[in-house]
């Protein structure tokens, strides 16, 4: 029972499955017993769950020396938060560290301790982990550690962009630890808040919704601050507004301010409630501790099985064309199976489009594009700079917020017959070969010590996997690499030897880098944590279309004799005098 319990089972799955398998010899497992012997099992563990946690990441370390964990403890020795991630994640972040999704908006365990995971984009355009943890509590203090940490176990390398919601404790704790790192506001967080604060949003036919939204999607900041100049004065807006203090907060979600910040192309906080989601299937309110990390390295297999076979499909596949052009074959050539799919899109609206050159100095050129069907003020300007190689800047901003070319740079470069895509458009991130492209660092380590950081060691690991992945299919490029690795084992292998020879000369004995039997450690469980407000049985914030949804539908009313939940069709309420002999007989049938 305790195993299947662990692989996911539940008490009527578990009750089932051993029934199954019983010869008969004893009575039949009932749901509810299974789910009785459950509840003992948290029981027996009550109090010891912070301890085996901390035995776990120990074990863990020991079988990955790349792991790495934090727990932080109070001055009673209960356990306040922990955080930890593997070498996949750490490895992963190396590369697709320019954008991270943070929220603590789910609640996964018995503690209700905000389940608070570091969120990315892969080279598949799916969500990716690096790291998460359990919070204590939502405080300025508890993030700045989280944070601390989490830089610490990233090589302290800084994320280029991070969204979070409007919480001021986590923004606070983002400018202490990541000071040069841009911070979003989730977009879903925005909308909401200016439904509750601003009476005028929440109908879209009010003239106040159609000018707000046309500030808010101005391209340019000096077009943005002059409309919000003129919306201020005409709907008089005072300074204790909530929309004029958000306006003093416009750097960290106003469009036009991020328009050279790079986002993988997201404004909301939309991958973290997926990650949620994702483990909704594997953990709950009534889950211990313990049972949390085992489901959830459970489900971080699944989530990177699905990484592994989007990996195949594209090494596998063959992009389907659907031009003649160069520029369509060379991307498919290049990007990823998910993100030329994105690529060809643009590519295919290109065609739809309309250029008119508007000036040209020297090797500059300014173009005006747009769509054929559009109105000519939806034209957007593309910037075409052929002084040292291809450089194109259009007024969308698409590349350099999303990363791939838009339709109206790709119309210009399809215009001046380009034979593939310009190097420095072709992101490395969005490439087969993302996750092994770190180049080799061989000063990384401190001083003169001659200990080899995990970095070095990722560093030769991903030269290698790059070899592999470039010639799968050269016997001699793998036998000559199989000559090489029988020659480094051996000289490792007379390396330790020399080594054993001279500490047992010296009376030394070898130490292992960890115990054999790991001691108990002595840390207490937490405390429940009170959240922010939260409903108690609530495990994330809904939607307003979940919560529409959620609400129990309307039954439909009987118009004969005012009963719900019928139709006057199917009503038996109806006097006999009223019935035809068709009816009464058919329903002494039913009756019967």
């Amino acid at each position: 029972m305790d195993k299947m319990h662990s692989d996911g089972f539940g008490p009527t799955g578990i009750a089932r499955a051993i029934n199954a398998s019983n010869d008969g010899s004893s009575s039949a497992l009932t749901p509810d017993q299974v789910s009785s012997h459950l509840r003992a099992q948290r029981a027996n563990n009550m109090g010891r769950e912070a301890a085996a946690v901390a035995n776990q990441f120990q074990q863990k370390r020991a079988e990955d020396p790349n792991f790495e964990f934090a727990m932080k403890i109070d001055v009673d020795g209960n356990l306040r938060s922990m955080f930890w991630a593997d070498s996949r994640a750490r490895e992963a972040y190396l590369t697709f560290s320019d954008v991270i999704v943070f929220d603590v908006t789910y609640k996964t365990n018995r503690y209700r301790m905000p389940f608070a995971p570091f969120t990315g984009v892969n080279h598949h355009r799916q969500s990716t982990l690096f790291g998460c943890a359990l919070l204590a509590d939502e405080t300025e203090e508890t993030f700045t550690w989280l944070f601390r940490q989490w830089l610490k176990c990233m090589f302290d390398k800084a994320p280029g962009c991070i969204i979070i919601d409007m919480d001021g404790a986590m923004r606070n704790a983002i400018r202490r630890v990541f000071s040069n790192t841009r911070h979003r506001f989730c977009s879903w967080h925005i909308s909401r808040h200016l439904v509750e604060h601003v009476p005028d949003m929440r109908d879209a036919t009010t003239q106040f919704y159609k000018e707000y939204n046309h500030w808010f999607y101005r391209k340019h900041k000096a077009d943005s601050e002059k409309e919000w100049g003129a919306l201020v004065e005409k709907y008089t807006l005072h300074e204790r507004h909530w929309l004029c203090k958000m306006w003093d907060l416009r750097m960290h979600w106003a469009p036009a301010y991020f328009r050279d910040t790079f986002t993988v192309g997201m404004t909301s906080s939309a991958r973290s409630e997926s990650i949620n989601a994702f483990f909704d299937g594997f953990v709950n309110q009534s889950t211990t501790l313990e049972e949390f990390v085992v489901q959830y390295e459970k489900a971080l297999v699944d989530r990177r099985k699905k990484e592994a076979e989007e990996d195949w499909m594209t090494k596998s596949s063959h992009a389907v064309l659907k031009t003649k052009s160069t520029l369509e074959a060379n991307a498919a050539k290049c990007y990823t199976r998910n993100f030329f799919d994105l690529f060809q899109l643009q590519f295919l609206a290109s065609i739809d489009c309309w250029e008119e050159k508007e000036s040209e100095n020297g090797n500059v050129t300014e173009y005006k594009v747009r769509m054929r069907n559009e109105e000519e003020w939806k034209s957007y300007k593309v910037i075409y700079d052929v002084s040292e190689s291809v450089n194109a800047t259009c007024e969308c901003a698409m590349f350099e917020t999303a990363g791939i070319l838009c339709r109206h740079i790709l119309r210009i470069m399809d215009m001046k017959r380009l034979g593939s895509i310009p190097e420095r458009y072709l992101l490395n991130r969005w490439t087969i070969g993302a996750r092994y492209q770190v180049n080799s660092l061989a000063s990384t380590s401190i001083g003169d010590s001659d200990e080899v950081t995990s970095f070095e060691r990722w560093c030769i690991t991903t030269r290698v996997h790059k070899v592999l992945d470039e010639h799968p299919r050269k016997k001699s490029i793998l036998k000559k690499m199989e000559e090489d690795l029988n020659v480094w084992v051996a000289e490792c292998e007379q390396a330790k030897k020399d080594k054993e020879i001279v500490l047992e000369s010296s009376g030394s004995q070898v130490q292992s880098n960890y115990p054999l039997e790991t001691p108990e450690i002595r840390i207490r469980d937490p405390q429940v944590v009170r959240t922010k407000g939260r409903p108690k049985n609530a495990t994330r914030f809904k939607s307003p279309v979940e919560a529409s949804q959620s609400q129990p539908k309307q039954q439909r009313t009987c118009k004969k004799c005012g009963e719900k939940g019928h139709y006057a069709s199917t009503c038996k309420n109806i006097p006999e005098e009223e019935m035809t002999t068709t009816k009464v007989i058919e329903k002494e049938v039913r009756v019967g």
